[in-house]
């Protein structure tokens, strides 16, 4: 977080809660640090649901008020749309593009600058090799960068932490984890899926091969 500097006085930010172990730990976390920092910042919950999947988010709604926060629910019919569209070759893309437009008003309407994401190490580095392997270009998820289209900030505190450290926390506390239905999500089909498995692979030999491999990529952050 400093190094990106992340978060400053006065930040209205908004968590992007998928209902997932990641963005549960980084809102906790968040919590936590508002507490400990001397910095003056609000937290702003936002669950983008599928109306297709009924009223699941209960919950993490309760979570959330139990945390001193209110989860915001924004439902949508997104789901249906894109699993109906055959001629989408990348449904997941366009999903996370559409719910991340419906974030993005929603934090203009309340006057909210920044908007936190719960991806980690492993999806940072998962994201590069997808590119580099599949589409044949350097992108990168960086860690903090500005959006020149919607004038804020996206941030996620969590690009030092690997996955196994999410999944441990998240057991600790007894996170509230909305069980994820999405098809291509759970499909061993996935490119995303295939990289992790050769990410685990790389990792039995190099117990380090993560921390390799972002530190090889900082230089694209910026």
């Amino acid at each position: 977080m400093h190094d990106y500097n992340m978060i400053e006085e006065g930040d209205r930010i908004a968590v992007g809660i998928s209902g997932g172990k990641d963005s549960l730990t980084v809102l906790n976390a968040l919590i936590r640090i508002k507490k400990i920092s001397g910095i003056n910042f609000e937290l702003f919950p936002i669950h983008i649901h599928p109306v297709e999947e009924g009223g699941k988010y209960g919950d993490i709604k309760d979570y959330c008020s139990k945390l001193g926060v209110e989860l915001q629910v924004i439902e949508t019919s997104i789901g249906e749309s894109i699993l109906t569209n055959e001629d989408l070759k990348n449904p997941c893309f366009m999903c996370a593009r559409v719910r991340r437009g419906l974030l993005y008003k929603e934090m203009k309407k309340q006057n909210i600058n920044k908007l936190v994401l719960g991806h980690h190490k492993d999806d940072i580095i998962e994201t590069f090799l997808l590119n580099v392997l599949y589409q044949g270009n350097m992108g990168v998820m960086k860690p903090a960068y500005h959006s020149e289209e919607y004038g804020l900030k996206v941030i996620r505190p969590l690009a030092y932490v690997e996955e196994k450290e999410t999944i441990r926390y998240a057991k600790k506390l007894g996170l509230p984890i909305l069980h994820n239905d999405c098809p291509y999500e759970t499909s061993d089909n996935s490119k995303r899926l295939k990289v992790k498995k050769m990410i685990e692979e790389l990792a039995k030999d190099s117990p380090n091969v993560r921390s390799v491999m972002l530190n090889s990529i900082k230089d694209l952050f910026v």
